[in-house]
């Protein structure tokens, strides 16, 4: 069983680790964005949720800039993807967060586009930012 909840201040360091692994592991990021990965200057100002298994373990998380109504983060731990806890951050929006939601996604980053787009998210624009080119998509 997933929970999904808000972080606390004590999950810092967990958030923090799951962060770092992600940018490494992301052979789609340039190497100048993954040099000194810092969530919590990333996602200041954001909310910030978790995935958190069964036995305590931080497995995902999300961070959403309320006021757009905007997904900047969701990441999953790599043991854990496809295994719906993707579905179940996003899922959590639902009840809080009044729609269309937006996020963008690096084109590069295939397997997420595809994931989103599974979720019934539709690409409204195509540009480039520091990390390179990149869809915005929204769900309504």
């Amino acid at each position: 069983m997933i929970q999904i909840r808000l972080a606390h201040n004590s999950d810092a360091t967990t958030l923090q680790q799951l962060f770092q692994q992600f940018v490494y592991e992301s052979d789609w990021l340039s190497e100048p964005a993954k040099k000194d990965p810092n969530f919590a200057a990333s996602t200041q100002g954001e909310k910030v949720f978790v995935a958190q298994s069964s036995s305590g373990e931080i497995i995902g998380l999300m961070s959403v800039w309320e006021a757009n109504r905007f997904v900047h983060n969701l990441y999953v731990a790599s043991s854990h993807q496809g295994k719906g806890v993707g579905t179940q951050l996003l899922d959590s929006l639902e009840g809080w967060l009044p729609r269309p939601w937006q996020l963008k996604c690096v084109t590069a980053n295939t397997r997420a586009i595809g994931f989103y787009r599974t979720k019934g998210w539709k690409l409204i624009e195509t540009s480039t930012g520091e990390d390179g080119p990149y869809f915005l998509l929204e769900k309504g």
